[in-house]
């Protein structure tokens, strides 16, 4: 934990100032241990370098399969997807992050705090429930050479941080959706960007209109996730590999993905890749979305548009402040694309 991050904390529940007390310090001078506390007695564990804000352990077990999908499958694989699907069609580019204070709400392996302090960001905040914070993200970050990030144990529906203290970015992708309440974490995470930042996100959209995907949601998706999550992480992933398999198939595969069986997405081209390299992106990305499809995590909200088009107004009332809704709102919507709130 780097002393920079001691500006930026606070207690969760009550909005106190945090003191730290009998810190231990490496080479570099990061804080490896110690406790946060506040006056009228609350306390949190900083151990291996990360302040620790669990609050409540039956919602951290809601993430348990999170932090062993990222512990097993990580996520470094995919940087050209994030790259033509999550930037382009919401940042434009990576200049987005240059110089910026980042949050990354719900990092799951570190992959995208990295592929931003690679970009240029002048700090990384990662937050995560997850175990994952003591396994793959250590994996990912600390060869990586940088020393601007930080990483939090916590629920990012109760983020540590003080009211407006982001001036940059906080991103929210693909995470949402597994909180709790969508709406509630979406106002949490918005409060704590400054004056000028910009709070990131979009959600799993419930577009059940029509015949076809009112049974292909109602009927076949969402009892298939009933039955997969209650299985063993083993059971799920043997699960995944063999839809893996399925979705290379000619014709099977497409079927089986457009029912909902299978999730394998769009694959960005690689120029020059040989086919052997685009068939293994192909089968890891299957395997990997169908895993995290129907995993064994407690929450996964799907939300129709014009339920995410009123959180939003209701965040900010400045329409000319919100960035990407007609994109978000449009059918098919650019891959990846996520919604602007500027403060």
């Amino acid at each position: 934990m780097t002393p920079k991050l001691l500006d930026y904390l606070s207690d969760p529940a009550s909005g106190e100032e945090l003191k730290l007390e009998n810190p231990e310090y490496d080479s570099k001078g990061n804080i490896i241990s110690g406790v946060l506390k506040t006056e009228i007695g609350a306390s949190y564990p900083i151990k291996n370098g990360i302040p620790r804000f669990i609050t409540d352990q039956k919602l951290k077990e809601t993430v348990t399969s999170f932090g062993d999908e990222w512990n097993h499958f990580n996520f470094t694989d995919f940087k050209i997807n994030w790259l033509k699907h999550t930037v382009a069609n919401t940042f434009g580019s990576t200049e987005a992050f240059r110089g910026k204070m980042i949050v990354d709400a719900g990092g799951g392996s570190g992959a995208q705090t990295l592929w931003m302090l690679e970009s240029g960001a002048d700090h990384v905040i990662m937050m995560d429930l997850s175990h994952s914070v003591d396994d793959v993200v250590l994996e990912n970050l600390n060869p990586s050479g940088f020393t601007n990030y930080d990483v939090i144990q916590c629920s990012i529906d109760m983020p540590p941080l003080k009211p407006r203290s982001i001036p940059g970015i906080v991103i929210c992708h693909n995470v949402i959706q597994h909180t709790p309440s969508v709406e509630k974490t979406a106002k949490a995470l918005f409060e704590i960007v400054a004056e000028g930042g910009e709070f990131v996100f979009n959600c799993y959209d419930l577009n059940d209109k029509g015949a076809l995907r009112w049974i292909r949601f109602h009927l076949i998706q969402l009892p298939l996730r009933a039955v997969i999550s209650r299985l063993p992480f083993s059971l799920i992933l043997a699960y995944a590999r063999l839809m893996g398999v399925i979705r290379m198939v000619p014709v099977l595969g497409i079927v089986l993905e457009k029912a909902g069986i299978c999730i394998r997405g769009d694959i960005p081209d690689i120029p020059g890749e040989k086919t052997i390299a685009l068939l293994k992106r192909k089968y890891k990305a299957a395997v990997l979305n169908t895993f995290d499809g129907f995993g064994s995590h407690k929450y996964q909200h799907h939300k129709r548009i014009e339920e995410i088009v009123d959180l939003v107004t209701s965040l900010q009332s400045d329409k000319t402040k919100i960035h990407n809704l007609e994109a978000y709102c449009r059918r098919p919507k650019p891959i990846g694309c996520a919604l602007r709130v500027n403060r």
